[in-house]
């Protein structure tokens, strides 16, 4: 049996790491290693790791390299033939290794393959829609964002040791920047359509986050054009790879009040990359704007959206003519879903915005029902 090296880089995430490491043992695929690398942590990381008596666990201490750093440092140490990767604070369901192996053992072109992913709270609890996109048909359109977890990729040793280890100075996006790096070099990929990794989110984090990943996002992009030997059809996503770009960089300012000037520079920027965002009154774009209140970490979807309507760059008029129509459509969106969890307060100022915004909503008779059922049920 080939071994699979788990590797976790961890940080101070000591009330997650027992789980993590657990996660690893509990493959259905026995013959794993898991490789926790110490990142410098000052909280019980290493009293954790070194509680498991299992001799399938190592445990590795190194002074605060980052994220990168540390997943280096584990395949440094790894001695498998295929590389997984756990962050400390995510899981790995039991039959992950077991699937993603299989398709590789029924593709022996694959260097690497990824499956789906289920985002969780901190409590463990499932939250918002799977990582559920896959790759590309197109590859270059990998530039156009990341849709893997990274806990749900696989990948050959031997693919790892061609492209080079992750890049350690990026704080962020260093998984992108390597499923790329692969992508160019030829490395055959799949995708698994089963779940196979929980991904953590944790929401009070998400603002520092943010402004992150959005400057390892302009990095991973900056150095991948800067390349040589880039093949034309890479080449030629570079407006549409910082178009992108930019969006995912305002979607991220739009949630925080003191960068909302920040966040019209970056929507602004994003069209002129790619005008055909404005396309057929912008419906492109409005796709995309009612897209992102999806994300897990959007926690009131119709305030996220009507903050972003609020404060668009001047240049978009389009955009801004559809304020009411897409605000009302989340509204109403956002009081079927509520009705359906019996929270009828929530439901109820949902519809009422939903009317204000687009009163054609009075003769839909779901709409309606929720309207006249709510206003009957006393607030709670």
């Amino acid at each position: 049996m080939s071994t699979i090296s788990i590797i976790i880089p961890a940080y101070n995430q000591g009330q997650y790491l027992a789980a993590a490491v657990q996660a690893g043992l509990d493959q259905t695929y026995p013959d794993v290693e898991v490789i926790v690398v110490d990142d410098g942590s000052t909280d019980d990381t290493a009293v954790v790791a070194q509680s498991f008596s299992d001799p399938r666990v190592r445990y590795v201490y190194q002074e605060n390299r980052g994220l990168s750093g540390a997943r280096n440092t584990g395949i440094r140490h790894a001695s498998g033939d295929y590389l997984t990767y756990l962050d400390s604070d995510d899981l790995f369901l039991p039959q992950k290794v077991a699937i993603l192996l299989a398709e590789m053992e029924k593709r022996p072109s694959l260097g690497f393959v990824a499956g789906q992913s289920i985002p969780i709270d901190e409590n463990g609890s499932s939250i918002g829609k799977q990582f559920d996109k896959g790759l590309p048909a197109h590859l270059p359109d990998l530039l156009l964002g990341n849709p893997l977890h990274v806990g749900s990729v696989l990948l050959r040793r031997e693919w790892q040791e061609r492209v080079g280890f992750f890049d350690e100075t990026l704080r962020s996006y260093e998984d992108w920047d390597m499923w790329l790096r692969l992508a160019v070099a030829g490395c055959e990929m799949g995708w698994v359509d089963q779940p196979v990794s929980l991904y953590r989110f944790h929401r009070h984090q998400m603002t520092r986050d943010g402004r992150q990943m959005t400057t390892a996002t302009f990095a991973v992009l900056e150095n991948f054009f800067r390349r040589s030997d880039l093949p034309a059809p890479w080449q030629a996503m570079r407006d549409r790879a910082y178009s992108r770009a930019h969006l995912r960089a305002a979607a991220q300012a739009y949630r925080v009040p003191d960068a909302l000037q920040e966040a019209q520079e970056h929507l602004a920027t994003a069209v002129q990359h790619d005008p055909i965002l404005l396309a057929n009154h912008a419906e492109p774009l409005a796709r995309i704007l009612s897209g992102w209140t999806d994300l897990p970490k959007i926690a009131d979807p119709l305030a996220y959206l009507e903050t972003i309507y609020n404060n668009l760059p001047p240049n978009l008029p389009e955009l801004a003519q559809r304020r009411q129509r897409d605000l009302g459509q989340i509204a109403m969106r956002q009081a079927y879903q509520a009705y359906e969890k019996g929270d009828m307060l929530r439901a109820k100022t949902a519809v009422r915005k939903a009317i204000r915004c687009q009163p054609h909503w009075l003769t839909n008779r779901g709409a309606l029902s929720i309207l006249l059922r709510t206003h009957l049920t006393p607030d709670t």
